[in-house]
C-alpha cells in the first residue's frame, strides 16, 4: 500500500472511531446523520477552495462528489457483505462441529 494511501484510510479511520465513540453515548441513530452532513458541509467548503463557480457548476460538482462516494459506499458494502458471509460460513462449521461430537455421544 502507498504511503498516500495508508495516510487516506489512518485519516478515515480517525473520524470512524470518533463515530464509533459518539455512537456509544447516543443511541438514536443520529451519529450516522451528522457524519453525512458533516461530510457534505465540508465537501461544500472544499468545493469553495477550488477557485470553481460554486453557482454555475452546483450540478456538475454534486455529481462528481456523489460518482466519488458512490464508489466508495460500493467498496465498503462489498468489504461488509463478503465479512458477513465469511462469518456466517465459520458459525456453520462451529455448529457442524457441534452437531458431529453430539452424534458421536448419541
Amino acid at each position: 500500500m502507498s504511503k498516500n494511501l495508508d495516510e487516506f484510510y489512518t485519516t478515515a479511520d480517525k473520524f470512524v472511531n470518533l463515530a464509533n465513540t459518539l455512537s456509544k453515548e447516543d443511541k438514536s441513530g443520529a451519529v450516522g446523520s451528522a457524519m453525512r452532513f458533516a461530510a457534505s458541509r465540508y465537501s461544500a467548503f472544499e468545493m469553495s477552495l477550488t477557485g470553481r463557480d460554486l453557482a454555475k457548476e452546483k450540478e456538475a460538482i454534486k455529481v462528481e462528489l456523489l460518482t466519488d462516494y458512490s464508489k466508495m459506499l460500493d467498496q465498503n458494502l462489498d468489504a461488509y457483505i463478503h465479512h458477513i458471509a465469511k462469518k456466517n460460513k465459520e458459525e456453520e462449521k462451529e455448529e457442524e462441529k457441534i452437531e458431529t461430537k453430539l452424534k458421536i455421544f448419541s
